[in-house]
């Protein structure tokens, strides 16, 4: 279990260091709907966003982490139990 909390902060770690170095420019995708002039329209739209500045951008990361790792976790118990 040591193992895995140190794979988390080091992940999260990384997060904080590469993630000023992320793009904002559209994808590939993104970057011909608007040069078609096409309009996005989700069919869902997810409760939270990534943020506007670099720390809201951090915590919604470890969030995300957080929850990826906690449900998979999860599943891994269960599968585990099964």
């Amino acid at each position: 279990m040591r193992t895995i909390f140190k794979g988390l902060i080091i992940i999260a770690v990384v997060l904080a260091i590469v993630l000023p170095l992320a793009s904002s420019n559209p994808d590939g995708l993104e970057a011909t709907m608007e040069k078609v002039g096409l309009e996005e329209n989700p069919v869902y739209q997810a409760p939270l966003d990534y943020g506007e500045t670099w720390g809201q951008s951090v915590i919604m990361g470890l969030l995300g982490i957080g929850l990826t790792f906690v449900v998979g976790y999860g599943l891994a118990k269960l599968a585990k139990g099964a």
